[in-house]
């Protein structure tokens, strides 16, 4: 795959990173807040002062387990790629991208269209649900691979 094509796309996934599209949800910190919170008011309502003590550390005790067997590790979309992939595998993905892209671009791609290019591409997945959805499979499936999901 050719270079530009590869920052094009490596592009395209940092914009739709920085807009509501591939966000980070809030719902993984949300999740390890209840895993603490619930224990502890649990742990109060039952033993009072000492109770609420003994089930924070219980549900701190469960959070740092989930963690240390690798749930609930949280990264940026572009981090993970970057971090927890192999160029090759990270290659691999933006190649599966482009030739789902590719079809929906109308304007010729090269070096001095480069900024242009990716402008038309991040309006056309922006624009259309169904490649915004191919995107996100893609993501996903690869992501899947390493015990990760998109948020």
């Amino acid at each position: 795959m050719e270079t530009l094509a590869i920052k094009l796309i490596e592009g395209l996934l940092e914009e739709l990173s920085k807009t509501k599209s591939l966000s980070v949800s809030l719902a993984g910190p949300i999740r390890d807040s209840a895993t603490v919170a619930l224990p502890t008011f649990l742990g109060g309502l039952a033993g009072g002062p000492l109770g609420a003590f003994i089930g924070a550390a219980a549900g701190t005790g469960i959070l740092g387990l989930s963690h240390a067997m690798g749930y609930g590790n949280y990264k940026p979309l572009m981090t993970a790629l970057r971090e927890d992939f192999t160029v090759e595998e990270r290659n691999n993905l933006y190649e599966r991208l482009w030739g789902r892209l590719s079809g929906f671009v109308v304007c010729p791609l090269n070096q001095a269209m480069a900024y242009s290019a990716l402008t038309a591409l991040t309006r056309t997945v922006e624009n259309n649900p169904e490649v915004m959805e191919n995107i996100r499979n893609e993501l996903k499936e690869t992501l899947s691979k390493k015990n990760m999901s998109l948020a």
